[in-house]
């Protein structure tokens, strides 16, 4: 178990509010002026507005609880790291969401792979438009995970905060899967580094996005299998749960397990398992069926 690192970001508006008696009579600079000063037919000044209360703290839910980052409680070592290790990995995942809790979106854009966002920069900056706050507590990264000169690392995330319409709270857990190549001949030094490749709370366009958070928390998302199926998951992060539906008739409603990395739904012999965009389900009694997400 490793210990999980907090991090937590505003993309709150600061809106200015009125001084206190802004506003002053015409007649103000007579010494002495007050409501009794003033001639017969003169109305009184208006009282200074009330200032808007501000919307209660948000409270998310904490590690080890539903919709919360797994409760990791073993030290994380004090030693420096280096950019391409795995913590490496996790800082650039902490650089991106302080980009985003600046609004510096062309910056935190450039943290992903060419094409990784799914959108270009404009969409992608016009994507963060809906929320008032978005805060983002980040967890220990997992092994580094390698093959034919390629490198990943999975970082999980819980990112929560407030919408625009109605200051509605929202709360999603997911993970980002970052990619490096290996010092190999002939890899450049930009090849080199950790770059987002994908993250199944990605950020989307508001037109025909697939899938498509709601602003209930709720999502949905279409799945092309190797079988020649389609599966569309509705994902409910508030109840840790998802429904699995083909061609429209409901297969499974799934509760979330406790996984190092990745997504794991199961229940009655039904399993979906699955990383960024990749999934496997697997049915009582059969094998497993890789599916992808159609974007």
């Amino acid at each position: 178990m490793r210990l999980t690192l907090p991090l937590l970001l505003t993309l709150a508006a600061c809106s200015s509010q009125p001084a206190e008696n802004a506003t002053t009579p015409g007649n103000a600079a007579v010494p002495g002026n007050d409501v009794a000063a003033l001639p017969a037919d003169t109305p009184a000044p208006a009282p200074a507005p009330e200032p808007s209360a501000s919307p209660a703290p948000l409270n998310p839910p904490a590690p080890g609880q539903p919709g919360g980052l797994d409760d990791d409680r073993t030290p994380v070592s004090e030693a420096p790291f280096t950019e391409d290790s795995a913590q490496g990995a996790a800082n650039v995942v902490q650089t991106y969401y302080a980009l985003l809790g600046e609004g510096k979106y062309g910056q935190a854009y450039r943290l992903w792979e060419p094409g990784g966002a799914g959108m270009d920069a404009r969409a992608f900056a016009a994507s963060f438009g809906r929320y008032s706050e978005y805060h983002a507590n980040i967890g220990a990264p997992g092994r580094i995970d390698a093959g034919a000169g390629q490198r990943y690392v999975t970082v999980p995330v819980q990112v929560y905060g407030r919408l625009k319409q109605g200051a509605r709270e929202f709360n999603m857990r997911g993970s980002v899967t970052l990619h490096r190549t290996a010092d190999i001949d002939g890899a450049t030094a930009d090849q080199r580094r950790w770059r987002i490749r994908s993250t199944d709370i990605k950020p989307r366009p508001e037109i025909a996005p697939s899938p498509r958070p709601t602003e209930d928390n709720r999502s949905t998302a279409r799945y092309r299998c190797m079988d020649g199926s389609r599966l569309v998951a509705r994902f409910d992060p508030d109840k840790d749960r998802v429904t699995v539906s083909r061609g429209g008739k409901v297969l499974a409603t799934l509760r979330g397990q406790r996984v190092a990395s990745g997504i794991l739904y199961a229940a009655g012999g039904y399993e979906l398992r699955g990383k960024g965009s990749d999934i496997s389900f697997t049915a009582p009694g059969l094998p497993p069926i890789a599916c992808t997400a159609i974007r």
